[in-house]
């Protein structure tokens, strides 16, 4: 439920843009998020996972009737284009599942006064363009850019043991089955999570992370994943899967009223062969059941219907996919075509999804 913040008549219908970068800052959005439903994606510390060095993060706020009706959190980038600052800016999603905040039963009608406020923000501030990331809440309802159905998305009922266990592919239940041959055990830490604990799953992490080539933003140091876990302790938790005394795979979970949310992890690929993965999202549903979860989200692939798509479905072959949403807005259709040509990598481009087009960094 939103909270009235302001005597009546002082601000009725307002956008404020704030940044997020200080202690202080960090204090008022957690006072604005305080105002709105829970929602473990929009805590600080996992908004800022991801960021790249151009990225600023900052959100917006939008009060109706005196009341805040939605938060938003954005990264302001600066567009560069052959290495050069063309002093034009825009709006991206942090990395996951974003977009706005709404209040409860927020009305069609004010997210469309929302969405025209920010429309006004961007063109007083030189933005060229808008790309979003929405939740799985149905935020992107009411959008006034370009909504696209973009993944298909994993996400489980949690039911009895053997229900579950009939409903998993015969695949996973085999892996399931070597993994207890290779005796491999679990640990599932929630609250009071130590750093040693943190320390083994931030290894697996970065061995992971440099066997896929990731990105450099998508390297943390250990302080990064301490700090996330311990200043959101109820809404985390930490898997560890071993081989003996050594921890082979992990995966860090986020949790909300009713559903635990894979998160991000890692394996060690010298046990690939002891399947770690399969008895770890075995061993997180009995944890879940245990616990009064209701369901289980596994998200999507890299691309739609990829390999890691399928794999993921294995587990719920019966449960209906959940479609992870994005929007697209030109807000300054003559600049974004400028910076389009102004790129030698746009030329010729054939990739018709890519967005914003002029941000390609390589022949597409």
């Amino acid at each position: 439920m939103a909270i009235i913040l302001f005597e009546t008549g002082v601000k009725d219908v307002a956008l404020e843009v704030y940044h997020l970068n200080t202690l202080g800052d960090e204090d008022k959005y957690n006072d604005f998020l305080k105002l709105l439903p829970p929602h473990p994606l929009y805590k600080k510390e996992i908004l800022l996972f991801g960021k790249s060095p151009n990225e600023e993060l900052k959100y917006f706020v939008f009060i109706y009737q005196n009341t805040v009706v939605a938060l938003m959190p954005f990264f302001l980038r600066k567009v560069i284009i052959n290495e050069i600052d063309t002093g034009f800016m825009d709006v991206s999603s942090p990395y996951g599942y974003s977009g706005p905040l709404y209040a409860e039963n927020t009305r069609e009608e004010v997210v469309q006064k929302f969405w025209k406020k920010i429309d006004k923000w961007y063109n007083n501030n030189n933005i060229v363009s808008e790309f979003i990331r929405f939740n799985m809440q149905h935020n992107w309802k009411g959008y006034n850019g370009e909504v696209n159905a973009t993944l298909s998305n994993v996400c489980g009922s949690i039911i009895t043991e053997k229900e579950q266990w009939k409903n998993f592919k015969p695949k996973v239940r085999n892996n399931i089955r070597k993994s207890q041959e290779y005796n491999l055990t679990s640990s599932i830490y929630h609250k009071n999570i130590t750093a040693d604990v943190i320390k083994q799953f931030h290894a697996i992490y970065v061995h992971t992370m440099r066997r896929n080539k990731a990105a450099p933003h998508f390297f943390y140091e250990l302080d990064y994943f301490i700090n996330l876990i311990n200043t959101n302790s109820d809404i985390c938790a930490l898997i560890l899967i071993y081989k003996e005394n050594k921890a082979i795979s992990a995966e860090l979970l986020l949790l909300s009223d009713n559903t635990v949310h894979s998160f991000l992890g890692g394996t060690e690929a010298d046990f690939f062969h002891t399947r770690p993965n399969d008895f770890l999202k075995y061993e997180v549903l009995n944890w879940a059941r245990k616990n009064g979860f209701v369901h289980y989200f596994l998200g999507g692939g890299r691309e739609d219907g990829d390999s890691l798509y399928h794999y993921k479905k294995e587990f719920f072959p019966k449960d209906k996919d959940r479609i992870f949403y994005t929007g697209r807005k030109i807000v300054d259709k003559d600049i974004y075509d400028t910076l389009v040509a102004h790129n030698p990598f746009c030329t010729g481009c054939t990739v018709s999804n890519y967005f914003p087009k002029y941000n390609c960094r390589r022949p597409c």
